[in-house]
């Protein structure tokens, strides 16, 4: 699983997901974008390239914290598909 913000120096999150879903192999790897950003248009432009899931940071602290915290409370029952050549695939 990838936690991917947009907001990156040098290359944006959006061109690294393009390239990831491009991969017969990578685009396996479920994507959460992360980011201060919640313009419909970019979230859906996130999922028509391939995102799973977009999550929009609450800019205050407590409710930061709230958002990490359902968000891992997601990852303990989600089900993550193996790659080739990893150690459990």
């Amino acid at each position: 699983m990838l936690l991917l913000d947009i907001r990156m120096p040098k290359i944006d999150g959006i061109e690294v997901l393009r390239r990831l879903k491009e991969d017969e192999e990578l685009k396996k790897i479920p994507v959460i974008m992360i980011t201060t950003t919640d313009d419909p248009r970019e979230i859906d432009f996130c999922h028509r390239l391939g995102c799973n899931s977009y999550i929009a940071k609450p800019l205050d602290y407590d409710h930061f914290v709230n958002a990490i915290q359902q968000l891992g409370f997601f990852l303990k029952i989600v089900h993550i598909p193996s790659l080739e050549g990893s150690a459990n695939g």
